[in-house]
C-alpha cells in the first residue's frame, strides 16, 4: 500500500450494503475463510485459518470481545478478526499487538496432510474491547481495505437519513420520526460502540472518523428529540 491513504468515496448505492458480513468482507480482504470458535472455548495461542489465495496473508488474528472472560456464557464466542501487524501500526495509534522477536517473518501459508487447499498458522492476540460488533466495520476503513462510503454510512444510518447528508439537523429529525423503537435502538448501541472503539483504538484516519462522528452525533440529536417528542405527548394526554 501507497504512503498516501484513499479517501473515502462517495456514492448513492445504498441497496445490500447493510446485508453485507463484515467480518467476512474483513477476511477475504486477508485472502482467509472466516473462522469461528466452539461457543465458551478457551482462546487458543494459535489459529489455523483456510487460505482462499496466497497474498496479502494476515499476520494476527485478534480474538475480538466486549465482556471479560470470566463473565462469558455458555455460549459466547469471540470475534476472530484478522490483521496485519503493519497495516494496523500504520493506521492506529493504540498498541495492542505484542512486538514479535527479532528476525520473525510472516505466516507462510501451508498444505496440510489429506485436506484440500491451504493453511496459515496465525498467533491468537485476546482483545477486550468496548462494542465487538462493530470491530470489522472500524478495521476495514481504519486499515485502508475499505473506502467505499456508503458501505460506511448505511451501517450507521437509515437509507433515507443518508439521504440529507450533509445536514445534521434535518437527519435527526428524520431518525426521529423514521424508526421504530428496535431499529432506533439497534442503531444507537452500534454508533455508540463504533465511536467508543474509535477513542480507545485511534485511528489515523481523519475522514472515516469525521463521518462516524457525524453518524453518532446525529443519533444522538435524534435521541434527544424522540425524548422530547414522547415527553409532549404524556403531558398533552388529560387525565
Amino acid at each position: 500500500m501507497s504512503g498516501s491513504r484513499p479517501h473515502l468515496q462517495p456514492s448513492k448505492q445504498y441497496i445490500s450494503a447493510e446485508d453485507c458480513d463484515l467480518l467476512d468482507l474483513l477476511c477475504s480482504r486477508f485472502n482467509v475463510a472466516k473462522t469461528m470458535l466452539e461457543p465458551a472455548s478457551e482462546i487458543p495461542t494459535t489459529l489455523d485459518m483456510r487460505v482462499k489465495q496466497d497474498a496479502h496473508i494476515p499476520s494476527h488474528v485478534l480474538a475480538v470481545f466486549d465482556i471479560p472472560e470470566n463473565e462469558w456464557g455458555s455460549s459466547y464466542q469471540p470475534l476472530l478478526v484478522p490483521i496485519r501487524v503493519d497495516l494496523y501500526t500504520r493506521g492506529f495509534r493504540a498498541k495492542i499487538i505484542p512486538p514479535s522477536p527479532p528476525g520473525s517473518t510472516f505466516p507462510v501459508p501451508y498444505c496440510a496432510e489429506n485436506t484440500e487447499g491451504q493453511f496459515v498458522t496465525l498467533p491468537v492476540v485476546p482483545l477486550l474491547v468496548p462494542h465487538a460488533p462493530s470491530i470489522p466495520l472500524l478495521f476495514l476503513f481504519g486499515l485502508g481495505l475499505e473506502t467505499r462510503s456508503h458501505l460506511l454510512c448505511c451501517r450507521l444510518l437509515p437509507a433515507e437519513v443518508i439521504g440529507e447528508f450533509p445536514a445534521p439537523p434535518t437527519m435527526a429529525n428524520i431518525m426521529a420520526t423514521l424508526c421504530n423503537d428496535d431499529q432506533f435502538l439497534e442503531h444507537t448501541k452500534f454508533n455508540q460502540g463504533l465511536w467508543k472503539n474509535i477513542l480507545s483504538l485511534g485511528p489515523r484516519d481523519a475522514h472515516f472518523i469525521e463521518l462516524a462522528q457525524t453518524a453518532w452525533n446525529v443519533t444522538v440529536e435524534a435521541q434527544r428529540i424522540r425524548q422530547q417528542n414522547t415527553a409532549s405527548h404524556i403531558t398533552s394526554v388529560p387525565n
